[in-house]
């Protein structure tokens, strides 16, 4: 098994191991809507000894049914859809419903304390998130529980990229997205079209997120068209932010860890 599979194994038997978690404690789940569907679609799964103290975002939940929709999971679309709203209700992360602040840093001592990042003030804070949202940004990406899950959630973008790649993406993104970030365009036998973040596909399906959060599960066999998107649609922000502007967007933007400062 090359370096590439083994990688891919671990990440799917991670999110089987996830779900399995929370099955092992099905009696004490909590009640909502999608309960009944999350226990009867994933019942197949192994039960283990402790229940889940995983955290995810819809989009991470999404990817996660879809693992288990690719090794035999049986449902519909609005089945599925209703499994990932109950996860992402109950077992997501403790987002607050705005726009989140940037988290706060440790005081470290010793040689490292010369380059922690200093916190950024509420209005800091505030000025970022405004220019997020007067850009356009969350059009295609997410923060918090606000904007599209078409992009690459933004609530990990520092833990993910440095400043400088930040800034590079914000003033010359690149032309091509990557393989994970990459978007599809569907279109039916009736000619009802879909576009959203794929997910996963095999010879017979093909799993996408839509801009809302829908996770969608369409038979190849009922397809006319399937393109994968692989055009960059992030626009360079190099003449339309000034350069204090995109200094508070990218410190902002560095700020924000996601998972690793849960």
């Amino acid at each position: 098994m090359g370096p590439a599979h083994r990688s891919k194994y671990v990440a799917v038997l991670g999110s089987i191991v996830c779900l399995t978690t929370i099955l092992a404690n099905a009696q004490s789940l909590p009640a909502g809507s999608g309960k009944a569907d999350f226990q009867r679609i994933c019942s197949s799964c192994h039960s283990v000894d402790r229940a889940t103290s995983q955290r995810m975002t819809r989009t991470e939940w999404a990817a996660v049914v879809s693992d288990m929709v690719a090794r035999g999971a049986q449902g519909s679309s609005a089945e599925l859809d209703n499994v990932v709203s109950y996860l992402s209700a109950n077992f997501g992360k403790s987002n607050a419903a705005t726009l989140p602040a940037a988290p706060p840093h440790s005081s470290p001592s010793g040689p490292q304390a010369k380059v922690e990042q200093v916190p950024l003030s509420a209005e800091e804070v505030s000025k970022a998130t405004r220019l997020i949202q007067q850009n356009g940004c969350l059009s295609c990406h997410r923060l918090g529980e606000a904007g599209s899950y078409l992009g690459p959630d933004l609530d990990g973008a520092g833990a993910h990229r440095t400043p400088e790649q930040l800034r590079a993406s914000l003033q010359s993104p690149k032309k091509e997205v990557l393989p994970e970030n990459r978007t599809v365009r569907l279109v039916s036998n009736g000619g009802m079209m879909v576009t959203g973040r794929l997910l996963n596909q095999d010879g017979f399906s093909v799993q996408i997120i839509d801009s809302s959060g829908q996770l969608r599960s369409l038979a190849r066999s009922n397809l006319r068209e399937f393109t994968i998107v692989t055009t960059n649609p992030m626009p360079s922000y190099a003449d339309k932010l000034s350069a204090q502007d995109l200094d508070d967007l990218v410190r902002y933007l560095s700020s924000l860890k996601g998972a690793a400062t849960q």
